[in-house]
């Protein structure tokens, strides 16, 4: 993947094949990440394809100031806030084997998937803001910079909240039996 600019490039030069490869590349990291404002995967896929919607028709200026992906993130951000808020609902993310090992395999695969379900649900249960920051900096992957200008927050202000978040998570796990620490 590359890092979304040169595809948008291309597209506002005319191939539209740089508009898809764009969707490709960030409409599964986009749902998530609205999903953490919405908790409606629905929603947040209609918020995704509103955002590459205005990107085809309004094709705003990337000016570079950030990475594409954190500016593709702001503008969905910017759609759905504005969304929410005409609705008045504005929150403040085989091979083959012995069957021993294949069962071994299942059953980790198992054990994997219950914990994610377990962080998720435990995530669903903090306020917007902190799923928010938690899913950008740790699935996502972005760095604080990033998360500031998304979020509208001062790097300060984005290192206080990952702290709270991370507190917060930690004491819903605990609450929870989760703890894996």
């Amino acid at each position: 993947m590359d890092n979304g600019e040169s595809s948008y490039r291309r597209f506002l030069d005319g191939d539209d094949e740089g508009l898809r490869t764009l969707i490709d590349d960030y409409y599964d990291g986009l749902v998530l990440y609205l999903n953490t404002y919405l908790r409606d995967e629905h929603e947040a896929e209609d918020m995704a394809e509103e955002t590459f919607v205005i990107l085809a028709t309004k094709k705003p200026r990337f000016g570079g100031a950030s990475s594409f992906r954190t500016w593709l993130y702001s503008i969905a951000g910017k759609i759905t806030a504005s969304r929410l808020r005409k609705k008045r609902a504005v929150p403040v993310d085989i091979r083959p084997g012995t069957a021993a090992r294949d069962l071994t395999a299942v059953e980790d695969a198992y054990i994997r998937e219950e914990s994610k379900r377990e962080l998720r649900t435990a995530l669903d249960s903090l306020r917007a803001e902190y799923r928010q920051v938690l899913w950008l900096y740790f699935f996502e992957d972005m760095a604080y910079g990033d998360i500031a200008k998304i979020m509208k927050k001062t790097l300060p202000g984005v290192d206080h909240l990952m702290r709270r978040a991370k507190a917060e998570l930690k004491e819903e796990m605990i609450r929870r039996g989760l703890d894996h620490t």
